[in-house]
Order: structure tokens, then C-alpha cells, then sequence
């Protein structure tokens, strides 16, 4: 199903870096540099990167293959293009059939790389980290930021970790922030400890980072949004949070902890003023009922306001009242990341959605967002994951084509926005 979009390529990434019995490569991140994507494969199809000939979407060609640390997935990379260097995140992942040697360390951290030679990439160096796991990462042309553990954090306690990579073939440590709680021996506060239920406890996790200017913007789970500070790379301060959870709900008791609060905080674009008064915040809950989207203020950082939330319709706050419980179909029905059009002038904005798939949004009012467009995926089931995997969006800025990305083994669909581009910002949140 489609509205206001036109398909113009598809591609499931068929070949040996499959795993086997994949129907094709599940895909997560996905960057571009010219004619050159880089597409951060995702669990269980895909364990590394492809390095993929985008110049013809109609007709996308794989040129290398960058394959993931044993024992890790690679779902998550960002990519400086001036420079020719992704940094590719390998992260703790059981699953991957590709098990470290016998006796050998599992090696989780980000890997650098050279793709001047697309075909031929050149591995640069590897920063390894304590406790195996890294998520949501940015990057300028001198820091990677990652989201990822330390010696001294709890298990599955992500925090922000700084890599100067100044050097590409040395990078190292520039500076860690975290919320207080996150590392062995510490507390969290209290409204960082227990869900509204009071029994299970909250997930304190940095998620995902985009950067903006001379701040982070950290969606941390059940901690909500957190804006750093980062003028000084070395000493990162935050300036302002966003903590929801209670008395939204975080994780109820799912039984991986997977997947509660924030997901994704996207300044909105803010053409020819110094800092974004508007932000994106996108939910991530398998629960039912599953995550939505925010519009927040955050004009002043110390007092974040919600304006308004978006859903999908006939997805969301469905209650059964005789039972007094939500009701949700099945599969995930989650919001995920959000990825702006630059035509829009910061008010349109594609959200990926799950089983939903990708919704064209308008935040002209962004006290009323409304949803403009759509396009649904066929159905890439796969027996561990029901449903649709639409994960991310992102638009090339040479061309404006969309390339959407599948979980499930569906790959990647390029797609042209064909409805309504707002002409005008969105108006004011705060008066």
C-alpha cells in the first residue's frame, strides 16, 4: 500500500554474507557518500556491512562486504564521507553463528575502515570495549559518539563513550558520561529505580544519539531524553532532561527488558537559528500498548513541554474496557527512528513504524501533527520476528530519494516522496 510515495528500486542483497535459510539481508542503518552506500546489516540475516553501488537505485549492486566481529552484530554505523571512513559498532550477539575462536575474547567496540577503494576496503583499527555492548552511534570529522558499556557498568547499562578518531588508525577515549546508577557501586535516583507498577525495574540505557550543532541528543530509555553539552568534547555536561517514566510506563515485565522508553530524540531543523526549539521523541515498546511519537518543546532545556503525540490509527490506545487492558494486533507495532526532509524546512519528517511501516508526518502545526503519507512493505515474516521490520529512513541529500530498510530480510526500497511539501517551519511551540 502506498500514499504519496513512488517506488523506484528494491533490492534483497541476496549473496554468500548471508546466513543460511535468510530470504534475503535484513538491513538496519543504512549511510551514502556519492554513489556509495553503507548498509549496517541486521540480526539474523546480516552479521557486518555492505558496501553497496547505489548510482542506478533501480538496480543497487553489492561491492564488498565488511564482515562483523565474530560472536557480535553490526547493525549500527555512521560514516565520515569527507574522509572515506565508516565506524562500524559490533556489539554483544549470541546468536551470530560466527563464534570467536576457541580461547579467544569476544571483541566488541567500533571498527574503522577505509572505503576510498569501495571494493577493496582497508580496515584502519579497532577500539575494543569492557562488557560487550554498543548501540546508537554518531559521528563528526573528528568523534564517533557510541552508546556503549565500560568497565565499570551494570549489565546492559549503556552510556556515552567519546572515540577522538583524529587519528584513524588510533583512536582513543576522549571522554564517558553516564547517569548516575549506571556503574557498579552506584544508585540510581529515584525516579531512575522502578516502573509505575513498582515491581520491575526501569531499563537506564543510552539508545540512540544524534548530534546537532555543539549538543547530543540522547534518547535513554526509561530516562527519557538527556541534552549534553559537547562544545567541549573532553568534558560533556548535560543542560537539560526529559524523564517520563513514571508515570508513563517503561518495561512491565516483558522478559528481556526489551524494549521500553526512548528510542530516538531528533532535534527538528532550525534553518538560521543557533539551537532546535523543537524535538522528535520516538518510543520504542513491544509491549502493548507499543510506543508512539512525541513533539516536544525544548526551547528551554530546563523545562521541556510535550505539545503533542502522534499515532497510528487502529494500532494504538486500543482498550478493552471489560478487561481493563490494551489491545494490540500482533507483531511489533512500535514507532522507531524518524528521518527529516530537508525540502520540509523541519516539518516533514518520515517515521518508521514496524509492522506499520513508513508514515510521511507534517508538524506545521506541531501542536497537530498529521500524517501526509505512507508506504507499506509486503510482509517479511520471519519466524522470530512476526510482521513487518520497517527500522530506518534515510534520505540521500544529493538526491532526495528515500531508502527505507527492512529487519526481516526484505532489504532495502528506495522510494520518491511524491506529496505535499510544507514551504514554511513550524509555527512556535512556546509563545
Amino acid at each position: 500500500m502506498v500514499k504519496n510515495f513512488e517506488i523506484v528500486g528494491h533490492s534483497y542483497f541476496r549473496g554468500p554474507w548471508l546466513t543460511p535459510g535468510s530470504p534475503g539481508a535484513g538491513v538496519n542503518t543504512l549511510r551514502i557518500c556519492g554513489n556509495v552506500a553503507i548498509l549496517g546489516g541486521y540480526n539474523p540475516t546480516v552479521y557486518g556491512a555492505l558496501i553497496v553501488d547505489v548510482s542506478n537505485p533501480a538496480n543497487m549492486q553489492v561491492l564488498s562486504f565488511i564482515p562483523g566481529n565474530p560472536g557480535t552484530r553490526t547493525a549500527y554505523l555512521r560514516v565520515d564521507c569527507g574522509r572515506k571512513i565508516p565506524a562500524i559498532g559490533h556489539s554483544n550477539w549470541p546468536e551470530n553463528p560466527n563464534k570467536p575462536p576457541a580461547g579467544q575474547p569476544l571483541k566488541s567496540g567500533v571498527t574503522f575502515h577505509d572505503f576510498s577503494n569501495p571494493r577493496n576496503p582497508e580496515k584502519l583499527a579497532e577500539w575494543n570495549n569492557a562488557g560487550g555492548q554498543t548501540h546508537g552511534m554518531e559521528m563528526d570529522e573528528k568523534y564517533v559518539y557510541t552508546c556503549g558499556t565500560m568497565e565499570r557498568s551494570k549489565r546492559r547499562n549503556e552510556e556515552v563513550i567519546i572515540l577522538d578518531y583524529t587519528v584513524a588508525t588510533a583512536p582513543k577515549v576522549a571522554a564517558t558520561w553516564h547517569v548516575m546508577g549506571q556503574h557498579e557501586g552506584e544508585t540510581f535516583s529515584p525516579l531512575n529505580q522502578k516502573n509505575p507498577n513498582g515491581q520491575t525495574d526501569q531499563f537506564i540505557q543510552c539508545h540512540e544519539i544524534v548530534k546537532d550543532g555543539d549538543r547530543l541528543y540522547l534518547a535513554y530509555r526509561d530516562a527519557g531524553v538527556i541534552i549534553l553539552d559537547i562544545s567541549n568534547p573532553a568534558n560533556p555536561t548535560e543542560v537539560g532532561t526529559f524523564d517520563y517514566v513514571p508515570p508513563f510506563n517503561g518495561d512491565p515485565g516483558v522478559p528481556l527488558g526489551c524494549c521500553p522508553g526512548g528510542h530516538t530524540a531528533a532535534p527538528v531543523p532550525h534553518e538560521g537559528k543557533p539551537l532546535p526549539s523543537l524535538l522528535i521523541l520516538t518510543d520504542e515498546h513491544f509491549n502493548c500498548p507499543p510506543g508512539f511519537g512525541w513533539v516536544l518543546d525544548i526551547s528551554n532545556p530546563k523545562a521541556i513541554m510535550v505539545l503533542s503525540t502522534y499515532h497510528v490509527e487502529g494500532v494504538n490506545d486500543q482498550y478493552d474496557f471489560a478487561t481493563n487492558k490494551f489491545v494490540c494486533k500482533p507483531g511489533q507495532q512500535s514507532a522507531h527512528l524518524p528521518w527529516f526532509d530537508p525540502r520540509g524546512r523541519g516539518a516533514l519528517f518520515y517515521q518508521a513504524w514496524y509492522d506499520q511501516g513508513l508514515r510521511a508526518m507534517d508538524i506545521s502545526n506541531p501542536f497537530k501533527p498529521k500524517e501526509v503519507g505512507y508506504f507499506i512493505s509486503p510482509d517479511f515474516s520471519v519466524p522470530k520476528q512476526v510482521g513487518r521490520h520497517t527500522r530506518e529512513a534515510y534520505g540521500d541529500p544529493a538526491t532526495n530519494l528515500i531508502y527505507v530498510t527492512d529487519g526481516n530480510g526484505g532489504g532495502v526500497t528506495v522510494l520518491r516522496y511524491t506529496g505535499p511539501i510544507p514551504q514554511r517551519p513550524p509555527i512556535p511551540g512556546a509563545r
